[in-house]
């Protein structure tokens, strides 16, 4: 009798050997990843560092006409902006629409605002308060202070002179309007004394406190294409929205920049501490800007030979000290920038446009940049960052308690870091992002993860004291073609106290009288491990690719295991339906106890056979096997 044929389950190969297909293909998927991982790790991950935390945002863009992207600090932005076009309105129609005497005038009050505007013409002698004060335009307060009470323009030749040393001048704001002190090509000179400064503020007469409402404006001071000069004056709660109407602003006209001066001058709480925009020679001298909402000081478009010296910026929510791109000459020395939110220094020296644009502006990268003897502590972001500055000089400066301490990036040509003094996180220099030429000499490095790193740039690093870093001293990644290494002491722990292995292909590197006596090679524990993965952040991505087909492989063999055990056997193939149920409780339990010890007449891959013995009766017994009948 032939074998009976054995039927098949559905989903399972005709071989018997459920889910082979299966597997191979798992198998198959998981070399691949596998190689994909060992590609990708080694290839796309190969060079790079420790994160730097130095994605600063970008400084506002604060020109002649908009701040799209100053920070919003008050949900009313879009009221806000209205009231800074308004106020451009306001200052140009009140100067064109002068009545042709050599008298002052007065400009209503445009609604809603009933705020009218005194225009001050040219004469022989300033105006000055008791000047203002007969205009109408200003009142006398108790005790010596005084409150502007309507807006006030200082037209061409004119010159305002405000001073009232240990007094207050507030000017009006509110709901009703506020009012505002602006030079238009004339001359604004205001002062205390040393020890008894000139108070400015707003001043809500409603509320009988100062104007902390930006919804519908606030008071500011500001000079447009003319000069204005500050000596110990603090000035507070001034200011919205846009950098001309920030605080405290030089900003120029057409043809014609703005110029000035402050002296112990304090500008807090406001929108922006001071605000440069086109100004030609302007000179800070002291004084402090704090606890304002956007920068401490912004140097802004086409502002050129602005020196800023002993300049105290701090608890400013963006950055301390920002120099904008389409500048040149600026000096910044014995600035202190100290726990701001985002970078105590920030120099950005690229080209306002890359090419021609629909507001003219300039394609000239600046240049010309000094930070000198300066400190920067506690930031949030980068202690002194610069991108695209060309002759940048940083000499001489302390940066401590800050992500990253100095940070030199893009296309800039020949920076100079001299005698500067290093205490950060992660990074302590980094130059990095296109930099060509640089020279860093006689620098310090107290502590910092990496010291000093060179990525995709080239820079010579001489004379440079590395007392503490905790992975390399000095880190070569990428194209550092014509990069130099030389007489260094580098000491800390880590695995290399110079590291070139991600130096890119076809980069030629010098390094030369090194000294890493005080360097502890770390490579085989915890901290190893953890370096590797900080460097290679890729592998652990890697390597959950690669564990998920191999998850999904051992599932898969132990449901086939647990399958093909608890799957019914073949009824022709059981002995138990059919030898069993024509077996009488006797023959079972021989049966039973023969296929336990083994003594049973069947075959590998056959059913069992019981042992024979007569039947009471002469009955015979048919087994059906997988060999035919058997009697």
């Amino acid at each position: 009798m032939p074998e009976p044929e054995t039927p098949t389950e559905p989903g399972r190969p005709a071989d018997g050997r459920p889910g082979r297909r299966r597997r191979s293909l798992l198998t198959a998927l998981t070399v691949v990843v596998a190689v994909a991982g060992i590609v990708g790790t080694v290839v796309l991950d190969g060079p790079t560092d420790v994160p730097a935390r130095t994605a600063v945002p970008a400084v506002a863009e604060v020109d002649g006409s908009e701040d799209a992207t100053a920070p919003v600090v008050d949900p009313s932005g879009d009221a806000q902006a209205r009231i800074v076009t308004a106020e451009d309105d306001r200052v140009f129609a009140a100067v064109g629409d002068s009545p042709g005497t050599r008298a002052s005038y007065e400009v209503p009050a445009v609604a809603p605002s009933i705020v009218p505007t005194v225009v001050l013409t040219a004469r022989e002698r300033p105006y000055d308060l008791a000047a203002l004060e007969r205009l109408d335009a200003a009142t006398r307060l108790g005790g010596g202070d005084w409150m502007l009470t309507r807006s006030v323009l200082v037209g061409r030749g004119a010159v305002l002179d405000l001073q009232a040393p240990g007094k207050t001048l507030r000017l009006v704001s509110g709901t009703a309007g506020f009012a505002a002190l602006v030079v238009f090509r004339g001359t604004l000179t205001m002062g205390g004394a040393p020890g008894a400064p000139l108070r400015v503020t707003s001043w809500d007469p409603a509320a009988g406190a100062v104007d902390t409402e930006l919804g519908d404006g606030r008071s500011y001071v500001r000079s447009v294409g003319g000069r204005m000069d500050l000596s110990h004056v603090d000035a507070s709660e001034l200011g919205f929205w846009s950098g001309r109407t920030g605080g405290i602003a030089w900003t120029g006209s057409a043809g014609e920049p703005g110029r000035g001066s402050a002296t112990a001058t304090v500008v807090g709480r406001s929108h922006y501490g001071m605000f440069t925009s086109r100004v030609e020679g302007l000179a800070i001298n002291g004084g402090a800007v704090r606890d304002n909402a956007a920068d401490g000081l912004l140097v802004h478009r086409e502002s050129s030979g602005v020196s800023v010296r002993e300049l105290a910026s701090s608890g400013n929510a963006r950055h301390g000290v920002a120099v904008s791109s389409g500048t040149e000459r600026v000096l910044l020395s014995g600035v202190t920038a100290e726990d701001n939110g985002g970078a105590g220094i920030r120099i950005d020296g690229a080209a306002p446009a890359a090419s021609a644009s629909a507001s003219g502006a300039s394609t000239a990268p600046g240049r010309g940049f000094t930070v000198e003897r300066s400190a920067a502590t506690g930031n949030g972001e980068v202690g002194i960052l610069a991108s695209g500055a060309s002759a940048l000089v940083l000499r001489g400066n302390t940066v401590a308690g800050s992500p990253d301490g100095i940070v030199v990036r893009g296309a800039s040509d020949a920076p100079e870091l001299i005698g500067n003094t290093v205490d950060a996180e992660d990074f302590g220099i980094a130059v990095r992002d296109g930099v060509s030429g640089a020279r860093l000499t006689a620098n310090t490095v107290t502590s910092a993860t990496v010291a000093v790193q060179v990525s995709d740039a080239a820079a010579t690093v001489r004379d440079t004291a590395v007392e503490g870093a905790a992975r390399y001293g000095v880190s070569l990644v990428g194209a550092v073609d014509g990069t130099a290494v030389e007489g260094n002491r580098l000491a800390g722990r880590g695995p290399a106290a110079v590291d070139v292995h991600r130096v890119g292909v076809g980069s030629n590197v010098t390094l030369t009288g090194n000294d890493d006596a005080r360097w502890t090679v770390d490579r085989d524990d915890v901290a190893y491990w953890a370096s590797y993965v900080a460097d290679h952040p890729l592998v652990l991505l890697w390597l959950l690719i690669l564990l998920v087909p191999i998850a999904a492989q051992v599932r898969a063999r132990v449901r086939a295991r647990i399958a093909a055990t608890a799957r019914p056997r073949n009824p022709l193939l059981s002995p138990a339906p059919l030898v069993t149920a024509a077996l009488d409780p006797v023959d079972r339990i021989a049966l039973a106890r023969a296929i336990a010890a083994g003594r049973t007449t069947s075959r590998p891959g056959h059913p069992p056979v019981p042992p024979h013995r007569p039947i009471p009766g002469g009955t015979r017994v048919t087994v059906v096997s997988g060999d035919g009948p058997a009697t």
